[in-house]
């Protein structure tokens, strides 16, 4: 053992004494990690920017960049002569923000759905989000069932059900998964598994009975879409993933203690079922006010932890931001390609994150068998 490696070990405080400083080196490999990960987030947030501005030119009307930021800055300028910003403005911004928001939150609803089930193919779909979200959407299309609203919460309707579904069937799941000692991570996976069987079922069922016009429109709801976003979506879905989002940076260290196992967490003070529950809900309602709007956008919340941890590790401390930040830059570099590829028609921005993911789950698949071979 060398002598920095014996000074290291043989420098530990005295039970009950002062806490001793950390060797220099230690502190400057921390300080080293710290700035890359800093210049990481910088680096990830300059291309989210970036490409929301590139995402703002592009669709059936090109419009250039100078006369993007120049409208940015400006402001919009009513008035025939004025089209262009007005199609900034009242059509791609608040599309191009909404699936900044969307990206970012089912980023980071998927890397703390597999810290908290230690299980690297956990997503928020495992809970029955999606599928609940589908579910309730599914059965206000089939069955009309905005003949009983007033006619200005007829066009909420939709959205209203796919959130209320959402909460609905997570909550199921939740309570599926509780025991007498509080939440069990393993019965979790086995209830979400379950349900999201069930809800497969009846939406089986539902298309069976469905006419051809309603089963395309189901079908593309699933895909996800941004066609359509407006700016009082975005402020609905911003406040609704804001408070989530916060009170799970709040338990990022917790988040982060509970990896070593829930039975060592707590010996270190965390409350864990407390946290448990409260992070899962959290993920519920971030899932769900992510998808109300949009339909199911896939493999997000699945495939953006798995890059992000390959750059900062496991620590949420450092892996919530770096999943934002790529889960925003995902979804909205999906929807831009969704726009162009068939122009001027749209693909569903879910089949793009799809194919985006598939590939890489292949890849990670072979590195496996790699490493398995030296075993």
């Amino acid at each position: 053992m060398s002598e920095l490696s014996s000074r290291s070990f043989v420098a530990t405080a005295e039970p009950g004494g002062p806490v001793l400083p950390l060797p220099a080196q230690l502190q400057a490999a921390l300080a080293q990690k710290s700035r890359q990960q800093r210049r990481t987030l910088l680096t990830l947030a300059l291309l989210v920017v970036l490409l929301m501005l590139l995402s703002l030119t592009q669709g059936a009307m090109p419009i250039d960049a100078a006369e993007v930021v120049t409208s940015l800055l400006g402001g919009v300028n009513g008035g025939p002569g004025n089209f262009a910003q007005q199609v900034i403005w009242d059509i791609r911004l608040p599309r191009v923000v909404l699936t900044a928001i969307t990206g970012a939150g089912l980023a980071v609803c998927g890397a703390v759905m597999q810290g908290i089930c230690r299980n690297p193919l956990a997503d928020p779909g495992l809970i029955g989000v999606s599928s609940g979200a589908a579910l309730f959407a599914a059965l206000v299309m089939v069955f009309d069932l905005s003949w009983f609203l007033p006619a200005p919460l007829q066009p909420v309707l939709l959205s209203l059900a796919a959130f209320v579904g959402a909460l609905l069937i997570s909550l199921l799941v939740f309570r599926l998964a509780h025991t007498a000692l509080g939440l069990n991570t393993l019965l979790l996976i086995l209830a979400g598994v379950a349900i999201n069987a069930l809800v497969g079922t009846i939406m089986g069922l539902l298309a069976f009975i469905a006419d051809d016009g309603t089963l395309r429109l189901i079908t593309f709801w699933s895909m996800g879409s941004y066609a359509g976003s407006n700016w009082a979506q975005v402020m609905l879905v911003a406040l609704g993933v804001s408070a989530p989002l916060l009170l799970l940076w709040r338990y990022r260290t917790a988040l982060t203690l509970m990896l070593g196992g829930e039975q060592d967490a707590q010996y270190l003070g965390v409350e864990v079922q407390q946290i448990k529950r409260l992070s899962l809900l959290c993920v519920a309602l971030l899932t769900a006010v992510s998808v109300c709007f949009t339909g199911i956008v896939g493999f997000v919340g699945l495939v953006t932890p798995h890059i992000c941890r390959l750059l900062t590790g496991p620590d949420l401390r450092s892996l919530i931001p770096l999943s934002a930040l790529a889960g925003a830059l995902l979804v909205t570099g999906a929807d831009t390609l969704a726009r162009i590829v068939i122009m001027p028609a749209e693909l569903p921005v879910g089949l793009v994150t799809s194919m985006l993911g598939v590939p890489f789950f292949l890849y990670l698949l072979l590195q496996y068998r790699r490493g398995a071979r030296h075993v």
